[in-house]
């Protein structure tokens, strides 16, 4: 009957048990998986943002040498309008992490790559639009205000 009244040395049961519930019980926002996964995404969202704001400034520059640019303009509002809206879901995706119910950002962070990439390809055509206009003013003749010197 020795065999039966061993001492609990390798300390099991409630301590096994609890060892056991904090692997698999961990909350999400712990889990630094999630935002390096999210981490690109706001990366590109501030490349977006730096070359949005360079084409603002390309855009007054040519305005001020007095290029036409109402094409250009135009496609630029609705650019901004496209990465406001990848502002707003990049914000969604990464909310999931910090948020006080955290989850995992599956469908949040398709919908902001998606955002992203529309967005991409919105200032990609406000490029194209502005090189257009200036092509048109450099093949268009200036026309002088001067008169021309008779010889």
């Amino acid at each position: 009957m020795m065999f039966f009244n061993i001492p609990d040395i390798f300390n099991f049961g409630e301590n096994l048990r609890q060892g056991y519930e904090a692997h698999y019980e961990r909350k999400i926002g712990r889990d630094f998986r999630n935002s390096i996964l999210l981490a690109p995404l706001e990366q590109s969202l501030a490349n977006l943002q730096n070359i949005q704001e360079r084409i603002g400034a390309r855009i007054d520059k040519e305005v001020a040498s007095g290029t036409d640019m109402t094409i250009p303009l135009a496609s630029y509002s609705n650019a901004d309008r496209i990465l406001n809206f990848a502002v707003i879901a990049v914000g969604n995706a990464t909310s999931t992490v910090t948020d006080t119910n955290p989850r995992p950002a599956y469908r949040e962070s398709q919908a902001a790559y998606v955002a992203l990439s529309q967005a991409r390809e919105a200032l990609n055509g406000v490029l194209n639009d502005i090189t257009a206009a200036i092509e048109q003013a450099s093949s268009t003749p200036h026309k002088t205000t001067y008169a021309k010197k008779r010889e």
